[in-house]
């Protein structure tokens, strides 16, 4: 009897995942619960060192005031491209020397340690958060900036990179906005963590950002489970050199991936996809994140608010999964999935221009964000499925993370000109109202450029995807 019930309730389940995501096999199913458990843990780490970025950058070299500069934010963010040069050549160096799973033992690892020494360094009487005195001097506070950008770029971008060349593209229709819900159940509980330190009466967050070594390790083993249980059952379909148009792969390494990107228009579109999409989002981010620090007082206040609006971006998120919005590619195509982004954020533009204070910026951010998270990179990451390894692992870090830092960057450049209209205008609101206007008709026209990119890339993707198809 209980074994008729049991069968029953696995029928529902497997139903119930056919009518939204497609139909599963055993060993799918198993690749979904171990790369979705990482992926949920990963997010949820990355989503608790986030406020924690904001909240002790502030800390360290802002301040708190209503009145205080929010520039060295929008230099934070230039100085992480500048950082990430030397990062991206760490990492394809390591991409010729260790096998693919290896990769995360050998990063994963890397990051824990550095996790923590900064927990050690925020408890020094000096050098951490005992000295309440803010100075751009203070240079725990950049690093810190720059390592967690670094984190979030690394760690996401190794993880779809190994994900896209375990997974067919058959099998990813169903199997990405599937992993990517799994994520935002880790995105809604990590951010909330950032209150711990003050209910649990931690005078610093050093104990969390300690946690988070912590979960760094546990995804690492859990890699090295899949890929010791799943991934020789389920090896990626080798794709067919007539149909992808790449140069030959010789002299890898640091420019190796950049290569790629520049000969390929396939990997140049979506690395333009990826840097439109964050120039807009980083001019939101940057007037939401000024209107929080003067808001909040303290860094574990700031930390807070913040984890709080990481929490909604990763609910919304998780509800469009829920509901089904990564039907959107796998039912209407991924032209719908990939042109219908552009539209979206052009609302959110309007909506700026029209009420650029906190409580709309709130919303604005996190449903750009989930959007972001539920339809459009699903979409993206499958984009690499068609390409080559090297495509999948250099040029992909190239666009993951030094061109997706490097539109962030060029956004912070259009967020420095703030300052600029205000000084030249001789009154702060007048020199405010110039600048967003400025900003939104800037992102308008980057909008009508994404939309014409996305084109081609779905009409590339599925023509690449037929080319395969055709040749088994």
């Amino acid at each position: 009897m209980r074994f008729r019930n049991l069968e029953k309730k696995n029928s529902v389940i497997k139903r119930l995942l056919a009518k939204w995501y497609g139909d599963f096999t055993r060993e799918e199913f198993i690749r979904v619960l171990l790369l979705g458990t990482a992926f949920a843990l990963l997010i949820g780490t990355y989503w608790t060192l986030r406020p924690l970025k904001d909240a002790l950058f502030k800390a360290f070299i802002i301040g708190d005031g209503l009145h205080k500069d929010a520039s060295p934010l929008a230099w934070a963010k230039i100085l992480s491209v500048c950082a990430l040069i030397p990062l991206v050549m760490f990492y394809s160096r390591l991409v010729d020397r260790f096998k693919r799973q290896s990769l995360f033992y050998v990063i994963g690892g890397f990051m824990a340690c550095v996790l923590v020494i900064f927990s050690f360094l925020f408890v020094h009487p000096t050098l951490g958060l005992a000295n309440k005195v803010a100075s751009p001097e203070r240079w725990i506070g950049w690093l810190w900036y720059v390592f967690v950008e670094a984190y979030g770029s690394l760690m996401v971008a190794l993880f779809w990179a190994y994900t896209s060349d375990s997974i067919d593209a058959e099998c990813a229709k169903k199997s990405f906005p599937m992993i990517v819900m799994f994520g935002q159940v880790g995105g809604i509980l990590g951010p909330q963590s950032t209150h711990l330190p003050a209910l649990l009466g931690f005078r610093s967050c050093a104990p969390l950002v300690a946690a988070c070594a912590v979960s760094t390790v546990v995804i690492v083993m859990i890699i090295r489970q899949f890929a010791i249980r799943v991934a020789r059952q389920a090896v990626a379909i080798p794709v067919k050199e007539v149909c992808l148009p790449r140069p030959k792969e010789e002299g890898a390494g640091f420019i190796e991936g950049l290569r790629l990107l520049v000969k390929d228009r396939y990997l140049l579109g979506i690395f333009l996809v990826v840097a439109f999409y964050e120039v807009v989002v980083t001019i939101f981010d940057f007037n939401f994140k000024r209107l929080v620090f003067q808001n909040a007082v303290g860094h574990q206040a700031t930390a807070s608010l913040l984890g709080n609006y990481g929490t909604a971006v990763n609910t919304v998120s998780f509800l469009c999964l829920a509901l089904g919005i990564g039907n959107v590619q796998r039912r209407l195509g991924m032209k719908t999935a990939l042109c219908a982004m552009p539209f979206i954020i052009g609302i959110m533009v309007i909506g700026f221009k029209l009420a650029p204070s906190l409580a709309p910026l709130f919303w604005i951010m996190v449903a750009a964000k989930a959007l972001n998270y539920a339809l459009n990179s699903p979409s993206l990451k499958q984009l690499y499925i068609p390409t080559s390894t090297a495509a999948k692992y250099k040029a992909q870090a190239w666009i993951e993370m030094f061109g997706a830092r490097s539109a962030k960057a060029g956004g912070s450049g259009i967020n420095t000109l703030l300052k600029v209209f205000q000084t030249r205008a001789g009154d702060v609101a007048v020199g405010f109202a110039l600048y967003v206007t400025f900003a939104s008709l800037f992102s308008g026209v980057i909008l009508v450029c994404w939309f014409f990119v996305a084109l081609f890339l779905s009409r590339e993707y599925d023509r690449r995807v037929n080319c395969i198809k055709d040749s088994r």
